[in-house]
């Protein structure tokens, strides 16, 4: 017995050796290295890092640095409100607008003693160029006023009403900087969006730096709006404009500099408030048809203000669905879209409390990855996008997601290929053109001021599927340089063939 247990033990202790070299030999391994020189980098002597890889299939650890830090996302964020959107709604899903009226139509007078609403369904696709195609974002105005002349309607004594109560008329995140809410990328979920929520101003700008710039005119109109410009020329060829403004007001400033010497350089803005601007435009679009309103279009919110609760019942006239959810995520994912991102966020708030929201929303998202069995301490959200500083995500969490999408969710696949490709799609086509990670990672990125992240999946040389995450903030190099360093671990995650 006592020889038997003797062979037992040096079995035991062989084995132990032979785990100890095979760790050793993993710790020495190609992810390793690259690692160890990111976190000797001179250019990265202030930064944080955070890194977590692991092999989808064996759980085993690739290689961490910091897996628990808490980091700001960016937008990798948006994996979050996608992945959780997925599960909440599946691929089929659409939003759902109506156009409807209230009141009575007189048949022998073809007059509508009511109101037009406008019934928001939270769609973030009305009238967007990512769905639309260009001269087609107004189509849907052109086809709901063919039905309301097929219900016999020529004139209507009352006005369009925009009803955008679906979500919380809170449009932008506190919790974003001011000079991102105004901006083409500050634009936030509505009951009621319209063409991406957004309009350009054109400048025609002098031959000679630093000279006043002039506002020559904005597409499309936006009723009411003003703006205060300060835009200098400059010798540069950038965009360094800034427009500030909050939502529901209607004076603009901006900012900063674009190019000297151009005709017609556009820059966008997020709409003040773009119920009230639907329902002014459909009126308009009516108006132009022959249909005249008697009373100036306006807004659920609007009306709500004044004290007036209109509960007139309503008659559905024509309802516009929205594409498939699933193609909203693709260009979520795949073109980083703050708006729809947002859309989705609220929409999850919509689907758990009734009633759309961010801090719904948010709440949601926090409270479904728990229950799942992430850890979720340091998990902080403030929007659907990643655009505000204050939301926190740790390499873990991340890892944590996308290792559920791939083990336990059904919606694995159609995920996946929202996700960039390396080398080939969305915010990725240009990342490791000509490395093995090229066509073979799929990944979000995300971006902002110092921060730079990406989280997804990679196969190794050796066959193995993994699921990481990398963000660095606190840079002190370009942000081309960083790219060019975290690229370098991915092509050696890719290159691993142990």
């Amino acid at each position: 017995m006592t020889r038997i247990l003797s062979i037992l033990i040096l079995l035991l202790c062989a084995l132990s050796i032979s785990a100890q070299k095979k760790a050793i030999k993993l710790q020495n391994h190609l992810v390793n290295k690259e690692l160890a020189k990111l976190i000797i980098d001179e250019d990265l002597k202030n930064a944080a890092i955070g890194f977590y890889a692991v092999d989808i299939k064996t759980n085993e650890i690739i290689a961490e640095k910091n897996p628990n830090m808490s980091m700001v996302p960016a937008s990798t964020q948006k994996i979050f409100t996608t992945a959780t959107a997925l599960e909440f709604f599946g691929t089929e899903h659409r939003y759902k607008t109506k156009i409807q009226y209230s009141g009575k139509i007189d048949k022998t007078k073809n007059i509508l003693y009511g109101n037009i609403y406008i019934n928001g369904g939270g769609d973030p696709t009305l009238g967007s160029k990512y769905f639309n195609g260009k001269n087609k974002q107004f189509d849907f105005i052109k086809y709901s006023i063919t039905e309301i002349k097929k219900a016999g309607i020529n004139s209507i004594k009352g006005s369009v009403i925009a009803d955008a109560s679906i979500y919380s008329y809170e449009i932008a995140s506190p919790k974003w900087l001011w000079e991102e809410v105004g901006n083409y990328y500050g634009v936030a979920a509505n009951g009621l969006t319209i063409h991406d929520n957004l309009y350009t101003v054109h400048f025609k700008s002098p031959y000679q730096a630093e000279k006043l710039t002039k506002i020559i005119r904005i597409t499309p109109e936006i009723p009411n709006l003003k703006f205060k410009n300060e835009v200098l020329s400059a010798n540069n060829n950038s965009d360094e404009a800034y427009i500030y403004g909050s939502p529901y007001t209607y004076t603009r400033f901006i900012r900063g500099t674009i190019p000297k010497g151009k005709d017609d350089f556009k820059i966008k803005g997020a709409i003040p408030d773009p119920a009230y601007y639907l329902a002014w435009r459909f009126q308009q679009d009516l108006d132009s048809s022959g249909i005249k309103c008697t009373k100036k279009a306006n807004t659920i919110r609007l009306l709500e203000i004044k004290g007036d609760t209109i509960k007139a019942k309503r008659i559905t006239l024509k309802t516009i669905y929205s594409p498939k959810i699933i193609k909203i995520i693709d260009k979520t994912n795949k073109n980083s879209n703050n708006l729809f991102a947002e859309h989705l966020l609220n929409h999850i708030g919509y689907l758990k409390y009734k009633r759309g929201g961010l801090q719904t929303g948010t709440k949601a998202v926090s409270n479904f990855w728990k229950l799942k069995g992430m850890d979720t301490d340091g998990l902080r959200l403030y929007d659907g996008s990643g655009l505000s500083r204050l939301n926190s995500i740790s390499a873990k969490q991340f890892v944590f997601l996308l290792k559920y999408m791939k083990t336990k969710s059904k919606h694995f696949t159609a995920f996946y290929n929202t996700l960039p490709e390396a080398g080939t799609s969305g915010t990725l086509r240009s990342l490791g053109k000509n490395t093995i990670i090229a066509g073979n990672l799929r990944a979000k990125s995300g971006s902002v001021a110092k921060v730079r992240a990406y989280a997804g999946y990679v196969k190794t040389k050796s066959g193995r599927e993994l699921a990481f995450s990398i963000n660095i903030s606190n840079y002190n190099c370009s942000s081309r340089e960083i790219k060019r360093k975290i690229t370098g671990l991915m092509v050696a995650m890719a290159g691993l063939s142990i």
